[in-house]
């Protein structure tokens, strides 16, 4: 939902709209019956609780906001996938009412085109991946700001496999990415030597391995599309596939959607 401010009126402070107040119809909740049931919650951020739009907040500049409902058990679950009803109520003495039908949400390669797409790759997809076929294996990641700049984000992950005698390997990939990418390619690398707990001094340096691109087809499963380069070391793992990676939990209770 945006709220779009007129042209020669964004960010100006003598002239200041807010945020109406809103309710939601569905199913059994209407959109005068229920309370507290039917009130929606108008996030700034995506897939948290911390933020909130309230009614009477000044709205200085165009916003979009993202209809969640409230982290509380005495709410209603609103599914948003499915047909729903808007009530705005700006709280004039008259004319102060506004309602808009919302249809489920069936998309089509014609009619959202998108939606057949990779998702957009955010901080929500960090936490671990498993894969229920290799007992063992693992991926860590973890993606994260940029001190200083906000058009891009960081991925780094670490995928912990086996070399052919069973012993442990671990490779590791960093990349910056434009926010909005649907995948990210890296370099892998590798390193030997060190000992348990430091007691072998520290590792080698890093080694390229070779290149992974990783990409989210929902928020539960991540594929990986790895290839070794030519000329390694026979001791080292290699081989170009595919694999596909389950998540194992929700950070700080937040859900990706």
């Amino acid at each position: 939902m945006r709220i779009q401010r007129q042209t020669v009126n964004e960010g100006n402070l003598n002239v200041v709209p807010q945020f109406p107040g809103t309710n939601v119809s569905q199913g059994s909740v209407t959109f005068d019956g229920g309370y507290p049931f039917n009130l929606l919650r108008a996030a700034t951020e995506s897939n948290t609780f911390a933020t909130s739009a309230a009614a009477g907040d000044p709205i200085i500049f165009s916003t979009t906001y993202v209809l969640e409902v409230y982290p509380n058990p005495i709410t209603f679950y609103f599914d948003f996938n499915q047909s729903f009803g808007l009530r705005f109520d700006n709280f004039f003495l008259s004319n102060n009412r506004f309602f808009v039908s919302i249809p489920a949400y069936v998309p089509t390669v014609s009619t959202y085109p998108t939606a057949s797409l990779n998702m957009p790759i955010n901080g929500y997809m960090s936490t671990n991946w498993y894969d229920p076929t290799a007992s063992g294996e693992g991926i860590t990641l973890q993606i994260y700001e940029v001190a200083g700049d906000p058009a891009n984000l960081t991925a780094a992950f670490s995928w912990n496999a086996f070399d052919a005698g069973a012993v442990p390997f671990w490779l590791y990939g960093q990349a910056t990415f434009p926010r909005g990418a649907r995948s990210i390619t890296t370099p892998m690398a590798y390193r030997a030597g060190g000992g348990f707990a430091g007691s072998g001094g520290p590792a080698g340096p890093f080694q390229i391995w070779g290149t992974a691109t990783v990409t989210f087809g929902d928020c539960n499963h991540m594929r990986l599309n790895y290839a070794a380069n030519p000329g390694l070391p026979a001791s080292v793992p290699q081989g170009t596939g595919t694999k596909n990676w389950i998540r194992v939990a929700n950070v700080n209770v937040l859900p990706c959607e």
